[in-house]
């Protein structure tokens, strides 16, 4: 009878355990998700400086420059 009482507090053990890696595993996940956003975002950063610049830039000045880097994507997609 001890003995199965025994097995049974280890097996009861072992499942804690268990539950506590699973917890780790997944509030290491989280952790590691939110630096991936903050480095996401601040890759975006100068992409959206650059929108912002070209926003800015007169309307006859930004079309040629809109249409000059269509030309150089279709050419690039080409190659």
């Amino acid at each position: 009878m001890h003995k199965d009482l025994r097995e049974e507090q280890q097996m009861l053990q072992l499942k804690a355990e268990a539950l506590r890696l699973k917890l780790l595993t997944q509030q290491a996940r989280r952790h590691q998700q939110t630096e991936v956003d903050w480095l996401a975002l601040a890759e975006q950063l100068p992409k959206v400086g650059l929108a912002w610049r070209l926003a800015q830039v007169p309307r006859r000045v930004s079309n040629r420059l809109l249409l000059g880097a269509g030309l150089l994507a279709l050419i690039w997609w080409r190659l």
